[in-house]
């Protein structure tokens, strides 16, 4: 330990009382000095000046001077703790963690710390790994940016202010470069940490509660129904490459993502109220249960592939090996707009749903979103059917 701290125990002999003298514990710091009352009570006969220690004599001196020392090392344990983090150590911060304190978490990483590891506990029971990712993410991130504004390892909650999340936001997208959308997930995701200190204690209000983000509304990219053609028609000899094309026309007929594709088992095919074979799964992202009816399409597809030795309908490989060969495949059928797994997703709810007018409703219910609010930005780019629609309206009003 660097030597800018010095302890030293002394009687407070201006508050002698009946009982005896109050013994204290002086703390000298670079930035002044201060005293903490060690809540021990001595005689003064018992006091040894040239070792602040209580003497022999005492019948007590062995566990009086035990709890001294457990004092000391509480204060040097503050001191370093707050050292290695290079936080500024002050008396009343010393104060402050030694009185009562129980362990709690009083810094932002340790409060991020804490979060994601009750996350990682719940993995695979209430929590995604992309869940789990994200968090901690978004707690190197917050790392490098205290590193990046105040040359520091970490940050006290109390220290936090509107001006350190107005500064979090420009530091994503200057020296991060990271959109506007992405960067509102970090700050909402550093508010629930926020909130989750409040709830537990550590501070009284959320400093972060009068900043606004709010996403901007970004066009969703889908296939029309020719690029889907393109893609079901297309001969392709390489094996690989068609394995991912069938995977991908899979979810553009079914609407799953890609951890819902993946983790597709013969029981999650059931028989529907109609008689019909349903896809009755849950999303790995929420939790929230979804059912689907299988279309021809989709059943086309399925009957091509013999499950795996875990039950597994069709071999799905990782989303970024799939990603990569989508580009090879959007070559192949000469696709301008950029495949990925996420718009098979998109073109389930527009071009093959909204566009032949399934009910929004239903649609958001198939897609296993929890709020009609996030199906609509769907329905909002589907201009074919508002084409039709308009054409229907004009032949009505032509005949009458």
């Amino acid at each position: 330990m660097r030597i800018n701290i010095r302890l030293s125990f002394f009687l407070y002999k201006s508050r002698r009382g009946k009982k005896g003298t109050p013994v204290y514990l002086r703390i000298f710091l670079p930035t002044g000095e201060g005293q903490i009352h060690t809540g021990i009570t001595v005689i003064e006969k018992y006091w040894n000046d040239q070792k602040n220690t209580i003497r022999e004599s005492c019948p007590e001196h062995r566990e009086l001077n035990k709890q001294l020392q457990q004092l000391k090392n509480k204060v040097l344990a503050v001191f370093n703790d707050c050292t290695e983090k290079d936080i500024p150590v002050s008396i009343d911060l010393i104060k402050t963690r030694i009185k009562g304190d129980t362990g709690e978490v009083r810094t932002l990483i340790e409060a991020l710390q804490v979060h994601n590891d009750d996350l990682k506990k719940k993995l695979g029971i209430e929590t995604s790994k992309a869940t789990v990712t994200k968090y901690e993410t978004l707690r190197k991130k917050v790392t490098q940016f205290i590193h990046h504004q105040y040359k520091r390892k970490d940050i006290f909650l109390k220290e936090l202010d509107h001006r350190f999340i107005v500064n979090f936001e420009t530091y994503l997208k200057t020296v991060d470069s990271i959109s506007h959308n992405p960067v509102v997930s970090y700050i909402q995701l550093l508010k629930k940490i926020m909130n989750m200190s409040v709830t537990f204690g550590w501070l009284q209000l959320n400093p972060f509660r009068s900043f606004k983000c709010t996403k901007k509304e970004t066009a969703r990219g889908f296939l029309s129904l020719d690029e889907i053609h393109a893609l079901r028609d297309k001969e392709i000899v390489n094996r690989r490459l068609a394995t991912v094309r069938d995977i991908f026309l899979f979810s553009c007929y079914t609407g799953l993502a890609y951890a819902d594709v993946a983790s597709l088992t013969t029981d999650s095919i059931i028989r529907g109220v109609d008689g019909k074979l349903w896809i009755n799964s849950s999303r790995k992202k929420t939790g929230v249960r979804i059912t689907v009816p299988l279309l021809h399409q989709s059943q086309l597809i399925l009957d091509k592939y013999v499950p795996d030795e875990k039950n597994r309908l069709l071999p799905v490989i990782s989303n970024q090996k799939l990603n990569a060969y989508l580009k090879e495949i959007a070559d192949i059928c000469k696709i301008t707009k950029k495949l990925t797994f996420h718009l098979a997703r998109h073109t389930f709810a527009t071009t093959v749903t909204l566009s032949n007018g399934v009910p929004i409703e239903t649609v958001s219910k198939m897609l296993g979103h929890t709020n009609l609010k996030t199906t609509q930005i769907y329905a909002k780019v589907v201009d074919t059917k508002i084409s039709n629609d308009m054409l229907m309206l004009q032949e009505k009003l032509s005949v009458k």
